[in-house]
């Protein structure tokens, strides 16, 4: 019988948790939260780092992070929802809902449907004229109000594919007109507190005691520097929210098909499905397409002073993945990128080698003066990879066990070493990788 998905993946999760270990050391990152799940299993989740330098409080998969354009896809699926009972149809103009949304100067708006909003094909002003991602204060609404009637169009609707935050700040005032509550309140109702997820919030939670403080960009001279929390006021819909790595996990749970969770599965694959593409993005509604490999994801990423975060879901292998950092430079789509590549070998191979426990004493982390080599198990099979790499499949290799302690590199890299031999031995009470060119001594940090 074949392995399970989670049962393959759960043989290279020591893997992964080393790289993101050590990745988040050198590039010296304040703090990571990682999740990785199949299904409704989570197969992995850690947090890495601090979630202030400050207070140096650990992060955990719990913590809270600003997750900013992850909203989009609560604000998409709220929208849906309301499709669903009948209450807005996807085609419908958005003045048809919100009266003051037209504009003198600005004939587009006329012809603008709530799809377009949220596949980001309405042509309009990406941020608006409010400057809040460099002085902090968010606008009101009477501020979007007044943007719309001055006229917000750079495009023509569905002329170009155009990431737009303005448009999901009037998605939110739809829901609102829609539900006839706050957009806070109908999130909070029918889709955060059905699910259960107790650590998101659509602006700043009230307490703030489990959530992550954002950090500056790193300079070689000079430290991070922590940010202030900024409301995002009535551009909650487009950026606001904040979450965990074990929310987010139960979130994209939700939305895979067959959970009979949020929306029937015709919804859901109406969401997921490409609704616009141009050369470089490609978008369902709220969700956004991408590939690593020849594993197709929908979800979606997030920038906001002080993080960077990404997350995805696989419905092919039904494989969730969520990466959260607390740095304005925190390298969130190269991490999931990273463990999807690792997971994906796990996916195409059993690692059925035949490794004791007592190699265990020399897996780790090994240095000389040309790199650090990552050397673990991945099921029964001894793996190393260059742990330096911003890729972990970098000269990654698995070794056939041709004695004790000894291995055999696979004939793969030219420029590595293939089919010679690599041993351990013990100096000292030390573990050492021994090869014929030379030595590596265990790496600690």
């Amino acid at each position: 019988m074949s392995s399970s998905t989670a049962e393959k993946l759960a043989r290279i999760t020591g893997v992964v948790d080393k790289w993101i270990a050590y990745q988040t050391y050198i590039r010296e990152i304040p703090g990571v939260a990682v999740g990785i799940s199949v299904g409704t299993d989570t197969v992995f989740g850690r947090g890495y780092g601090y979630a202030n330098l400050d207070t140096r409080v650990p992060v955990t998969t719990t913590t809270r992070f600003r997750i900013a354009s992850h909203s989009k896809v609560f604000t998409a699926t709220a929208i849906m929802q309301l499709v669903a009972d009948g209450v807005l149809r996807l085609d419908n103009r958005v003045s048809e809902h919100l009266p003051w949304f037209r504009s003198d100067d600005d004939e587009n708006l006329e012809h603008i449907t709530i799809r377009q909003l949220l596949t980001h094909s309405s042509g309009m002003i990406r941020d608006g004229d409010t400057g809040h991602w460099s002085n902090d204060r968010f606008p009101d609404l009477p501020e979007i109000v007044r943007q719309v009637a001055g006229g917000p169009s750079v495009f023509l609707s569905n002329e170009h594919l155009k990431y737009s935050n303005f448009a999901y700040t009037i998605a939110g005032q739809i829901i609102e007109t829609a539900a006839g509550s706050s957009y806070e309140e109908h999130i909070t109702g029918a889709i955060l507190d059905p699910l259960g997820l107790s650590s998101t919030t659509p602006d700043l939670p009230d307490d703030m005691s489990h959530h992550a403080t954002g950090h500056t960009k790193r300079f070689p001279d000079r430290p991070r520097s922590p940010l202030a929390h900024v409301p995002a006021r009535v551009m909650n819909p487009a950026t606001g929210f904040s979450s965990s790595v074990e929310d987010l996990l139960r979130w994209y749970q939700a939305h895979l098909i067959g959970s009979e969770l949020l929306l029937n599965d015709w919804d859901k694959r109406e969401m997921q499905r490409l609704q616009y593409e141009d050369r470089t993005f490609r978008w369902g509604i709220g969700f956004e397409h991408s590939k690593v490999g020849d594993l197709a994801f929908v979800g979606h990423g997030g920038g906001y002073p002080g993080f960077i975060t990404f997350s995805s879901v696989n419905q092919e292998h039904q494989i969730a993945v969520v990466v959260l950092t607390n740095a304005i430079d925190g390298p969130a789509g190269i991490f999931f990128e990273g463990i999807v590549k690792l997971l994906t070998k796990a996916l195409d191979d059993d690692f059925d080698g035949d490794l004791d426990e007592t190699i265990d004493r020399f897996t780790g982390f090994y240095a000389d003066r040309w790199q650090v080599v990552l050397v673990d198990r991945a099921g029964g099979t001894l793996v190393s990879m260059n742990a330096d790499s911003a890729d972990p499949t970098d000269k990654f290799e698995a070794h056939e066990k041709v004695g004790d302690r000894r291995f055999r590199a696979p004939i793969t890299l030219a420029i590595s070493s293939p089919g010679e031999e690599f041993w351990f031995e013990e100096v000292d009470g030390e573990p050492r990788l021994v090869y014929p060119g030379g030595f590596t001594e265990p790496f600690h940090f």
